[in-house]
């Protein structure tokens, strides 16, 4: 009787259901699509970015060098004036990468593979290891959004994020980036979040402290996440003014939290220190941001990579924002100014289409809060809706949008990933 209770209670939670269909898709599709390219191709996962953020690694513990000379290093190596080189990136991708870069070691001296951080296990550890971490985002997601919608709602939410935005692509393919990473660690934030306002303990306070470290670190652009922790679990029922009061009344782990998110840094800074003789280095000199000229039209429209061109979908978000004004409109107006601001900066940015991938990818991460929104949307097209003569219809015509919108995406990331669409 209890195994048939557990089956029924499993059957309720639609959302489950997803979450598992999404592991076997995302095993299947690798298998099918084996998109990740070893040594013996010139463009394996080890490229440009994912080959900076995963230095850290085999310089560290593999040849103890941090000026490598191999012909891996040199694509993302920053010459300095002192003669030094030194990565573009943080460490911050390299610590999430670190036990998938272990797991890869272990296995290489078991089938005597090579030693170099760069081989087939390292290549297939880190691969899959990149889609664990977007997929326990996506678990972690499903968590906060159950807080507050049903299961019908959160698991309609679930499958537009994952399959009908380029979160798909860079979770399943061009996993090693940052983007898959970043959606994951605002997932825990949001539910940690959720749950320090629910009861405050030291424990939350620190892991809130290392999300915000690890996220600011990998991005420092992300530090826009500190003020989204204000809004939070925040209804009609508690103003901003009493939600302000109370965060400063426990000015301890408020202390706390900046603490443990600045030793987050203490490792970069120190690094830098030593290399450059600066404690704080900015590694893109030749990069820079024009903030008189923002590309506002084209990051969101142009067909190089406009966001609202290659992830349609997500307009969802923006329509949702109306129907959070009932329930939570301090939340609400919280994630439309975030919104604004991210559009707005990332626009200014001298390379506003941020180079290779496929759509909108510096706006991937930012899915995690974007999908309470759309939650709204979805609860009102399916529970708050009033009971009028064409609601079925309406309901049917927003699961054909959310449907073409889910085929356009996947057929889009195939497309990518043939070279059917430009780089």
């Amino acid at each position: 009787m209890h195994s048939i209770s557990s089956t029924d209670s499993i059957f309720k939670k639609p959302s489950i259901i997803l979450l598992v269909f999404t592991l076997c898709f995302s095993i299947i599709t690798m298998d099918l699509w084996r998109s990740w390219h070893l040594m013996n191709k010139e463009d394996h996962q080890f490229y440009w970015d994912v080959a900076g953020y995963y230095s850290y690694l085999p310089s560290e513990f593999i040849i103890h060098d941090y000026q490598p000379n191999g012909k891996e290093y040199q694509k993302y190596l920053l010459n300095l004036p002192n003669g030094e080189k030194i990565t573009k990136g943080t460490y911050g991708m390299a610590l999430l990468y670190s036990p998938f870069f272990a797991l890869g070691y272990k296995i290489a001296i078991n089938e005597h593979k090579p030693l170099d951080g760069f081989s087939e296990p390292f290549a297939i550890t880190l691969h899959w290891g990149s889609i664990l971490y977007g997929l326990i985002g996506l678990l972690l997601l499903r968590n906060f959004l159950i807080k507050y919608y049903s299961e019908k709602v959160t698991t309609i939410t679930l499958a537009i994020i994952f399959f009908g935005t380029n979160l798909f692509y860079y979770v399943l393919s061009a996993s090693e980036m940052t983007h898959g990473y970043l959606f994951f660690l605002y997932s825990a934030f949001l539910l940690t979040t959720y749950h320090w306002y629910k009861r405050v303990t030291y424990w939350k306070t620190i892991l809130l402290g290392l999300l915000i470290g690890v996220i600011t670190l990998i991005r420092p652009t992300e530090i826009l996440v500190v003020f989204l922790f204000l809004f939070i679990h925040l209804s009609t029922s508690t103003s901003l003014k009493d939600r302000i009061v109370y965060v400063f009344k426990q000015y301890t782990h408020l202390i706390l939290i900046a603490i443990l998110a600045f030793l987050v840094w203490v490792p970069q800074l120190l690094f830098w220190k030593q290399h450059t003789g600066q404690y704080f280095f900015f590694s893109y000199p030749d990069e820079r941001f024009f903030w008189g000229d923002p590309q506002i039209i084209n990051i969101l429209f142009s067909y190089r990579k406009g966001w609202f061109v290659y992830t349609p979908l997500i307009l969802l978000a923006f329509v949702g924002m109306f129907f959070m004004q009932k329930k939570y409109p301090t939340l609400r107006n919280a994630i439309l100014v975030i919104t604004l601001i991210n559009i707005y900066v990332l626009s200014c940015w001298w390379d506003w289409f941020f180079g290779g991938g496929f759509g909108g990818r510096a706006f991937v991460q930012h899915y995690a809060y974007l999908a309470i929104p759309i939650a709204s949307l979805c609860e009102y097209m399916f529970e708050l809706i009033p009971l009028i003569r064409f609601r079925q219809i309406l309901q049917l015509l927003f699961l054909v949008l959310v449907f073409l919108g889910i085929n356009l995406n996947i057929g889009q990331t195939y497309q990518y990933n043939n070279n059917l669409i430009h780089y």
